[in-house]
């Protein structure tokens, strides 16, 4: 009964992910370009759009249903579901948005959904209830990763919209996974010192900090990266992303071993395959690609 819980959870949550995100792309189409340069009026006119702010409210809805999703079910279950949700977006986007992907351009998108169903389907070991990680690995791993996530766009400047979008996506991707390693880390900081430090505990882990120079910046790049591309690009490119990283860094720094289980390991190096396929295909093909507003 918990199963179906979870599932039904996990469907909402994705459902509710993929529709904030359908109305977060409406919205930035009427709003300031966001830049390095944005000054308070733009983010006062983010904070005041009636679709940003129902984005938001969707946002944290789906979250929660997330939440209990996971805590109903392993995440092998829950993540393949509310990853394969970004077709509803390209449903929307296509029919509501203008947007007008290629052949190539679903068959990529394609790719990046299969590869996160393989990524939780690799999971079906589980994964250690207990965390160890190694310092310095950790730091160094996340630095490098920040380090692309910055790089990465800062190279594709001076190219096509469309292309600068998809890199963005990517950028975001990165943050926000990298970030959803540090909430686990957090979530981990918490339990440990919470019978010794009480309520202090929440707002004095270095995880959380971590937690919140990633996912923010992230956010305020999502806006930017909507502005410059096509959804049907950049969400699955970041979507792809973001359930890369945390299987990644979780294999190299918080020893979480690879699966014991031979079609385990090779669905999880196709997973990890495919994604990457998806997103360079996407970024690439996003060089010819305008958004239509």
């Amino acid at each position: 009964m918990k199963t179906v819980i979870a599932v039904c959870f996990s469907v909402i949550a994705s459902l509710l992910f993929n529709y904030a995100v359908f109305l977060n792309k409406k919205a930035v189409a009427t709003l300031p370009e966001v830049g390095f340069h944005s000054s308070f009026s733009t983010v006062k006119a983010f904070l005041s759009n009636k679709l940003i702010l129902a984005m938001i409210v969707l946002s944290l809805v789906g979250s929660g249903f997330y939440v209990v999703a996971i805590a109903l079910a392993p995440i092998s279950v829950v993540q393949p579901i509310v990853g394969s949700g970004v077709v509803l977006l390209a449903y929307l986007a296509i029919k509501n948005l203008g947007e007008s992907p290629r052949k190539v351009d679903y068959f990529a998108i394609g790719m990046n959904v299969l590869g996160v169903v393989l990524l939780g389907a690799s999971l079906a070991e589980g994964i250690p209830e207990k965390v160890k990680h190694s310092p310095e690995t950790l730091w160094i791993l996340a630095a490098v990763i920040v380090g692309l996530a910055i790089l990465i766009p800062a190279f594709a400047r001076g190219s096509s919209a469309g292309r600068l979008g998809a890199s963005l996506g990517v950028t975001v991707g990165l943050l926000y996974g990298i970030g959803a390693v540090f909430s686990r880390l957090m979530l981990v900081d918490w339990t440990n010192r919470w019978s010794s430090q009480g309520l202090t505990v929440l707002f004095s882990s270095i995880f959380l900090l971590a937690w919140a120079a990633s996912f923010f910046p992230a956010v305020v790049v999502l806006q930017a990266a909507l502005q410059k591309g096509l959804a049907v690009v950049v969400v699955p490119v970041l979507a792809g992303i973001s359930q890369l990283v945390p299987i990644f860094v979780g294999m190299v720094a918080l020893n979480e071993p690879f699966p014991k289980n031979i079609a385990l390991s090779v669905i999880r190096v196709l997973g990890f395959c495919l994604i990457l396929t998806g997103s360079v295909t996407l970024s690439r093909r996003a060089e010819e690609a305008a958004p239509h507003t």
